[in-house]
């Protein structure tokens, strides 16, 4: 015959097995080590595939000449080729100068890359700046920064009426339209600003300009 005891023994197991603390438990505590290192080797396979690095780009068009100024530049991330990427400037490279003693050598449209040709010290660039007088009519009426003109001359007050108009400079780039100025001085001229080399301004062309009188014709 056997004495029962009583539910001491079972009673203590089942109680054991009902608290049996659930992050002891090895099959959880492997499931989270697996997650955890997919996530790790998933962001480690994204950064190694980003192969993408941030060059210089302009945020609005630049003419020839223009100061460089920080506010124009903004940094891009972009994947070029390796023919191309030693031709842009990194955001991680110097400049050539300080920002102040630099100029653009030619112009570049909004959101495009800075390219190492295109920032030059002021003291080595070859352009210069024309100003023109231009009378009311003798340019288009919208005339804006960065149009391409050519610059033609006519016979000035008091010339012979019979002289021809003569194209002295072609497909120049206006830098600046003085029209807002010059409607707000109540001048019937404006003073354009256009980009020229300065091996095109020989003497004769300023005189020219200087004493005649001045259409502009918007090629581009």
């Amino acid at each position: 015959m056997t004495n029962w005891r009583g539910p001491g023994e079972s009673g203590r197991t089942a109680a054991q097995r009902l608290h049996i603390r659930a992050w002891r438990d090895p099959r959880l505590l492997l499931g989270l080590l697996l997650v955890l290192g997919a996530t790790i080797l998933g962001a480690r396979l994204a950064a190694a595939s980003d192969d993408t690095v941030e060059y210089w780009s302009v945020r609005a068009a630049v003419a020839p000449g223009d100061a460089v100024s920080p506010d124009a530049l903004q940094a891009t991330r972009v994947r070029l080729s390796s023919a191309t990427k030693g031709n842009y400037l990194r955001t991680d490279e110097e400049f050539a100068a300080p920002l102040e003693e630099l100029v653009w050598a030619h112009g570049v449209p909004a959101g495009s890359l800075v390219d190492k040709s295109s920032l030059v010290r002021r003291s080595a660039t070859s352009r210069s700046q024309l100003p023109l007088s231009v009378a009311e009519g003798a340019a288009p009426a919208d005339l804006d920064r960065g149009d391409l003109v050519d610059v033609w001359v006519g016979p000035g007050p008091g010339d012979e009426p019979a002289g021809k108009a003569r194209l002295v400079l072609e497909s120049v780039r206006v830098i600046e339209s003085g029209d807002d100025a010059a409607a707000r001085a109540g001048s019937l001229a404006q003073t354009v600003l256009v980009d020229v080399d300065k091996t095109q301004l020989r003497g004769s062309i300023v005189s020219t300009v200087a004493a005649g009188h001045v259409t502009l014709v918007r090629v581009s």
